[in-house]
Parts: C-alpha cells; structure tokens; sequence
C-alpha cells in the first residue's frame, strides 16, 4: 500500500529532508535537521520523522543517528525526452528511464515521462523543466491536458505539445495556461493524441541530467 498523504507542513519537512539526502548522500541528525530546516527544537524533529515514519515514508534503524532510509521503493518509467509547453518540439523516443515514488503515482504499464521545454502552462502550475507522467492514450475528455503531435513545415515527423485539449466537431482548440500564449486551432484529423497527464514532479525533484536517476 502506499503512504498516507502528507499534511503541508510534514511535506515541507519531507522535501527538505529529500534534499538534503540527496545533497550529501546520508540522513542528518536531529541536530542538523533543527539548524539546516529552520526547526525551532529537536523535538519538533522528532516529531516530523515519527509521523513520516508512520506514514510510510520513512524507515529507521536501530542505533545509529543517521539511519533513516525511504520508505517506499521507486518504480522505473520509461522517459521520452522533452515535450514543448510552448512553440513545438520533436517527440523523442524512450531515452532512458526515471524513478516514480509509488506515494504519488500508481505504477502502469501504460506510463511514461517527458520533461516540459517552456512556460506556457505555468498558471496549471507546470513550469519549464519539470516532469510530466502520462498515460498513453490516444483518447483524452475536453479540458484535459494532453500530449499531442500536429504536423510542422520545420519538422517532417511533426511537432509534439502539451497543451488544454478542447474539440469541437472537425476543431481542435490546444489551449495554454499563459496569457501570453495565445490559442493553436488545428484540424481533428491532425491531431495525433498521444497521451492524458496524470501528474508532475518539479524539477527540484528529480535529477534531469541523468534522466532522473
């Protein structure tokens, strides 16, 4: 079973502590989570650990200050490059594979990753770098966000977006979530669906360069 669901401030602990392991490749003391997280006391440390431990993020060993692991084990999905939130971009193939926490994502045959190019869905909170989970489908609902591919003079395989689907009759409307851009009408029967997002990890999160390992 997965873990429970964070409050706001144990997510903001568990980020932290994320980092820092990440950082240094170990679990800090009580003492280094009180000066290096802003925590007023060790108790509150405690505190935070017990209850993530109880949730199932963490795990502790016996006799040691530092022997705190993950609770849970990622599950590898398959990673396909970038994907535009913005003018377009050629789909890559599966390049490589990231680590998905089973606490936020259900694992699925049918799931693979892109990282966003571009600030287009900024105001649906997706900013340029982070990582998109998609559930391939070829079929999405008006005002989903998906993955499509529209024809390009620049790319002879066709450009690949993420964008706010909305279909009427023999139109497709790809909508932003930026003001500032505006819109892409295209023919339904251009637009290739290649997926439905179902999530996203910021790119503090996971390490881009190498492809999320």
């Amino acid at each position: 079973m997965s873990p429970e669901v964070l409050t706001p401030s144990q997510e903001a602990f568990w980020k932290k502590l994320l980092r820092y392991m990440r950082k240094h490749g170990y679990a800090p003391t009580y003492e280094e989570m009180v000066a290096e997280f802003g925590l007023k006391s060790k108790s509150h440390a405690v505190h935070y650990v017990r209850q993530l431990e109880r949730k199932g993020y963490l795990r502790r060993k016996a006799n040691s200050p530092r022997a705190l692991e993950i609770g849970w084990r990622p599950f590898p999905v398959p990673f396909c490059g970038k994907v535009s939130a913005g003018k377009g971009i050629s789909f890559t193939d599966v390049i490589d594979t990231v680590d998905v926490p089973p606490n936020l994502f259900v694992p699925a045959d049918n799931l693979y990753a892109v990282q966003v190019e571009g600030n287009s869905l900024e105001d649906a909170l997706i900013r340029d770098g982070d990582l998109l989970l998609v559930l391939a489908t070829d079929r999405v609902e008006n005002g989903q966000l998906a993955v499509v591919r529209v024809p390009s003079d620049q790319l002879p395989d066709g450009e690949t977006l993420c964008k706010r689907f909305h279909q009427r009759d023999s139109l497709v409307e790809l909508r932003s979530e930026n003001p500032r851009y505006p819109a892409r009408f295209v023919p339904a029967q251009d637009v290739q669906v290649q997926g439905r997002v179902v999530g996203v990890i910021r790119t503090e999160f996971w390490n881009a360069d190498a492809g999320g390992r």
